[in-house]
């Protein structure tokens, strides 16, 4: 099957919305990407809960909205905040 972000032929390939993407293409998502890297049950989780319609609604999630779905440090995976200073 080819994905329909980058016309690719691959042999596996996840649905967003009503599409099929590749690994290369949710990989482009910085959280969601680490995600889908480290723990693709929490992955299909997320996407369950928040139904992104297309692949550009998936692009434009953010952390606050997936942060209360799952618990990422449950899975191993930390994020850095914005809001340290280094001095």
């Amino acid at each position: 099957m080819k994905c329909d972000n980058c016309q690719k032929e691959q042999i596996w390939l996840e649905m967003i919305g009503a599409n099929f993407y590749c690994h290369r293409c949710i990989q482009k998502h910085k959280i969601l990407g680490l995600v889908f890297r480290t723990n693709t049950e929490a992955f299909k989780k997320i996407m369950k809960k928040l139904k992104p319609k297309n692949y550009e609604e998936y692009i434009q999630l953010e952390r606050k909205q997936i942060e209360p779905i799952v618990n990422l440090r449950k899975y191993g995976i930390r994020l850095k905040t914005t809001n340290i200073i280094e001095l």
